[in-house]
Formats: C-alpha cells, sequence, structure tokens
C-alpha cells in the first residue's frame, strides 16, 4: 500500500457553505516563572471556550499544520490559543526538552484562563512533545481550570524513544523549511530529567484522549498505549491504521480530515463549545 500523499500547495479546506467572519488575532507575549518571555497568538471568535495548541519539538505556533488546527477550531465555535516553546519562533530562552516548559505552557494558561481572566477554563491538544509536556504540566500545576486533554503522538517516557529518522516514510514528512528553523537548545539539559507524561496522567481526572499512528517513525504507537493504560478515567485511545509511519503534525498534514473526525467526535462529546459568546469586553 503507497503512503498517503500530501496535496500541494497548501492543506485541504472545508467548503464554504456561507461566508463566515474572520477571527479577530492578537500576538501576545508572557514571561514563564524563571522569566523567559514566551510568545503566543490568539484567535477570537469571540467564544467562551479555549482550545490551547502545544506544539512539538522543532516546530513553531504558526506552521501551517497548526493554523489549519486553528481555523478548524475556531469553525467549531471555539476561540484557539497556540505558544512557542522556549528557543522556538518569537519566544526567548532555549529549548530543555521538558526541563523547563512546562513553565511556557502555564504562563500561557494563567494568563487565559481563570478567575478575573478572559476564559474560565481550557483544553489543550498537544502534538508530539507538546502532549508530554501538557500532561507534566497539568499533572504539577492541579490548580489550572483544565477540562480536556487531547495527545497526539506523544511519548509516554522521553528517555526511551527510538526514532528512525533516515527511514524513507520519516524523510518525506521531514522539510528543508523545518531544518532552517532550528531552535535554540539549552544543552546542559539534554542529559536532566525528562517529562514522564504515564506518571503524569496518572495524576489526571479529567477527559483525556491519546492518538498514535501505525508505524509512527517518532514515537512507537506502544507509548500511546501505556499512556492510555497508565492513565486515570476517562481516557479514550484511539490508534489510526494507516501508512506511512505518520507523526503528530504530519497526520495534520497528510490525514487531516481522519485525524480531525477522531477529534470532532471525542470534543462534541468532552469539552464541546457550549455556553454563550463572550462579550468583547471580557476578553
Amino acid at each position: 500500500m503507497r503512503s498517503p500523499r500530501a496535496l500541494k500547495g497548501r492543506l485541504p479546506v472545508e467548503p464554504a457553505r456561507r461566508a463566515r467572519p474572520a477571527p479577530e488575532v492578537r500576538q501576545g507575549r508572557v514571561l514563564a516563572a524563571d522569566g523567559v518571555a514566551i510568545a503566543y497568538t490568539l484567535w477570537r471568535r469571540p467564544s467562551r471556550e479555549l482550545v490551547i495548541l502545544a506544539p512539538g519539538f522543532w516546530r513553531r505556533r504558526l506552521a501551517r499544520e497548526n493554523l489549519y488546527l486553528a481555523t478548524h477550531f475556531y469553525r467549531r465555535g471555539y476561540d484557539v490559543a497556540a505558544l512557542d516553546f522556549r528557543g522556538h519562533g518569537g519566544s526567548g530562552g532555549s529549548y530543555g526538552f521538558g526541563a523547563a516548559e512546562t513553565m511556557d505552557l502555564e504562563a500561557v494558561a494563567t494568563e487565559l484562563a481563570g478567575e478575573k481572566r478572559p476564559y474560565a477554563r481550557f483544553s489543550v491538544i498537544g502534538l508530539s512533545m507538546g502532549g508530554a509536556i501538557a500532561a507534566e504540566t497539568l499533572a504539577r500545576s492541579p490548580h489550572l481550570p483544565c477540562r480536556a486533554l487531547v495527545m497526539i503522538s506523544s511519548p509516554a517516557d522521553v528517555s526511551t524513544l527510538a526514532p528512525r529518522p533516515l527511514s524513507r516514510d520519516a524523510m518525506r514528512q521531514l522539510r528543508l523549511r523545518h531544518a532552517l528553523r532550528m531552535p535554540r537548545i539549552a544543552l546542559r539539559h539534554l542529559r536532566g530529567p525528562k517529562p514522564r507524561a504515564a506518571e503524569a496522567v496518572a495524576k489526571l481526572s479529567i477527559p483525556k484522549l491519546i492518538v498514535t499512528a501505525k508505524g509512527d517513525w517518532l514515537v512507537d504507537p506502544s507509548h500511546g498505549r501505556l499512556l492510555a493504560e497508565s492513565a486515570a478515567p476517562p481516557v479514550d485511545y484511539v490508534h489510526l491504521d494507516l501508512p506511512g509511519s505518520l507523526h503528530a503534525d504530519a497526520l495534520v498534514k497528510f490525514v487531516p480530515l481522519t485525524l480531525l473526525r477522531v477529534l470532532d467526535r471525542w470534543f462534541a462529546r468532552w469539552a464541546p463549545p457550549q455556553g454563550e459568546p463572550a462579550s468583547p469586553e471580557e476578553v
């Protein structure tokens, strides 16, 4: 069976049924607990429900795949925020593979959600390392008003990863534009503590969705199975039996409709965009 092929030019978009108002786009920066400036983008309808996108390593908040997800969830009735973890894009600092990135997500979540904030609560969609960091963040900071967590191609234990970057399928997913935007890396943290997402999800009582793909070249599906087995209920595990060894944002690029069907059904059950729209003065 041949591997799925990406559509040339840009990701597919949903057919337009009628003209939709464009979201209001806000660019923000917030200081993490250690003083590192973290950049984020907020797309507003406005809605009372917020989805935060947590990208993986080497991925920026304004990557095409993240913009596609943001557009989709905006159209589904949510406001959407995406951040650059430290060392990436518009954020300061250097990436530590989970050693400090929990502070980044906590800073953005605290800026946007909670008492006297624009949103009372939020959901998180974490891709690859972004999912592991999100789980660790929520376990360390149970006061954060998170209502749901999605982990797509996320490692259960970063220290046990065995990637296959030279495989044909991996090379198909890696792009020159990614290589030219290398993040700043904190080498001193390479041997330091890493997120143990399997332990983190065991502490989380919020609804969780774990998504894996067959033959994932970077995070073997066994990581997702371990996450699902370790997680406190409620948890749903979806394995996509697809060719191509697709990892994280490659699912958005190559099989977007398949992934979105999974996400839409799950969000409709556990974190729907309910409630009256927020007033402009509230956000």
